[in-house]
């Protein structure tokens, strides 16, 4: 970030104008200078990164997983389904910031009619039982969003308080397991396809009919490396992963450390596709279980948890940690023009009001003596995790 204005191509763009513009909530879902969307990350591997698209960047973001898609959708079960839900799309995003996936649906909303009829956005931070509700009501034919937020509504299908019937789940933006996979085909009858991407570059990977993740090679380079950026074997687990992206000409990215644990092999796929099969170990978060006060155990999402004390102002970093059943330590690290007191006086105030908002009210929540830590091995940064058991259900 510190040579954005030296890297992108076109001299009208700045690096103070761009933080200008992504400061601005009201400008969620327009172009900078009326030509290019801008996305930005949480930060949670680092600093915040502002990304801006060209024109190539944005199409190939959205229409590259359609080739692994669409013949799925054009069997008739689907295609009934796609029609009687009105072509409907819900996606399960983190909303108030210029991320990849609220950002980029806010833009297709507003310039198709398409949009702004079938695209709504539902958050990970509200109560279960409301976003149950919201999706019951709004009947969607494609269900995107984080992979625990998934698996968590197919359990709802699966005791009857949630009644949709997609055609299509994307689960995405965490890992996700084969098995949990299974659930989500064998609960909505429906096809699953996994996506994996970033905001540098969205659509990296998309899975087959076959189960297996293909990586997009037309439209991004991987370079599976370890921790001295040197190439791992096929078959290997990489320490992380170096892009390039072939699409976006504005602000190009060559060699990107993307962060995340891939491994690429050389067997090809029974689907017949000469695109690489890949796994992902990816940025990992539990989802916790917390008791209400009426005594039902509620899920709370780890990208909804950790997003709401990113959320305030003067924080650079930070984890979540449940050291007991009732106790959360935050570690966080604060920016050079903040105070870690008055900081942590409103992750403390911001943190318990979100847990009040889901009727949970005997949580201790404290600050943690030590900083955000990396993992020693990968050298990311988790973002939410327990060191006790969690409730199975």
């Amino acid at each position: 970030m510190e040579h954005f204005d030296d890297v992108v191509t076109d001299t009208a763009i700045t690096k103070a104008e761009i933080d200008a513009f992504v400061a601005d909530e009201t400008k969620i879902g327009e172009r900078f200078l009326g030509t290019y969307p801008v996305w930005t990350t949480s930060g949670t591997t680092g600093e915040p990164g502002v990304f801006v698209q060209d024109e190539t960047a944005w199409t190939v973001s959205d229409v590259v997983g359609d080739r692994w898609i669409l013949p799925a959708l054009a069997d008739r079960s689907p295609l009934s389904r796609l029609i009687t839900q009105n072509l409907r799309i819900a996606l399960v995003a983190v909303s108030g910031g210029h991320f990849a996936g609220a950002a980029g649906l806010e833009l297709m909303r507003r310039e198709s009619v398409y949009g702004e009829r079938r695209l709504r956005l539902f958050s990970p931070k509200s109560p279960i039982n409301d976003l149950i509700s919201d999706l019951n009501q709004y009947q969607p034919a494609i269900l995107e969003g984080y992979s625990t937020v998934l698996v968590e509504l197919a359990r709802a299908q699966q005791n009857g308080r949630l009644n949709i019937s997609p055609a299509l789940i994307l689960p995405t933006a965490e890992p996700i397991s084969a098995t949990q996979k299974r659930m989500l085909r064998d609960t909505f009858d429906c096809v699953v396809r996994e996506l994996y991407g970033a905001t540098e570059f969205v659509p990296i990977a998309v899975e087959c009919e076959h189960g297996n993740l293909h990586a997009n090679t037309d439209w991004v380079v991987l370079e599976p490396v370890d921790k001295d950026y040197q190439p791992v074997e096929p078959g290997t687990p990489s320490d992380t992963v170096l892009i390039t992206s072939l699409a976006n000409r504005v602000q190009p990215l060559v060699r990107y450390d993307l962060g995340d644990s891939i491994t690429i092999y050389e067997e090809p796929c029974p689907c017949g596709s000469a695109f690489p099969i890949m796994e992902v170990g990816g940025r990992q978060g539990d989802v916790l279980k917390f008791e209400t006060d009426d005594g039902e155990a509620v899920p709370i999402f780890p990208l909804a948890l950790s997003s709401v004390v990113e959320e305030v102002p003067g924080v650079y970093r930070t984890q979540i940690i449940r050291t007991a059943p009732t106790k959360l330590a935050v570690r966080f690290e604060v920016t050079p023009d903040a105070t870690e007191e008055e900081v942590w006086k409103q992750i403390e105030r911001e943190l318990e009001s979100f847990l009040r908002t889901h009727e949970i009210s005997r949580i201790t929540v404290e600050a943690a003596p030590e900083p955000p830590q990396r993992e020693e091995r990968s050298g990311k940064f988790r973002h939410v995790w327990s060191e006790v058991e969690e409730p199975s259900t």
